[in-house]
């Protein structure tokens, strides 16, 4: 599939070949179907695949340069290299570290409020 081609139908996207890190070149090495652009109208760097079906998107760069933490980044959320069990796996933990911490912060809110509000319904009753 020809890149420029492909972009050319989204005039805001800018095909990234080469950066101080040369991530665009490493991610090529990494799997030949990657390619980075910069979209203008995010103004973000955004990792395509040319593997992808229908579009080539793939993720947003959550870093505002290129640098080896989109290396980790696209490696973490490769399916062909770790397999989708993994990465389902990887989520699943993180969303249960959440929703822990989620319940340990609403059970200290609750005894904070208990706290702050025991001497008024022990004045208003006793």
């Amino acid at each position: 599939m020809d890149i420029e081609l492909k972009l050319s139908t989204h005039p805001y996207l800018i095909l990234v070949k080469t950066n101080v890190y040369e991530i665009p070149e490493r991610l090529k090495e990494y799997d030949d179907s990657f390619f980075v652009v910069f979209n203008t109208r995010t103004k973000k760097y955004e990792v395509h695949s040319t593997d992808n079906i229908g579009n080539t998107y793939c993720l947003t760069v959550p870093y505002n340069e290129l640098d080896c933490r989109t290396l980790e980044l696209v490696k973490r959320g490769d399916i062909k290299a770790r397999g989708m069990k993994a990465i389902i796996r990887e989520i699943d933990e993180h969303n249960e570290k959440i929703e822990k911490k989620n319940k340990r912060e609403f059970h200290n809110w609750v005894q904070d409020v208990a706290r702050e509000t025991q001497w008024h319904f022990r004045k208003a009753f006793i």
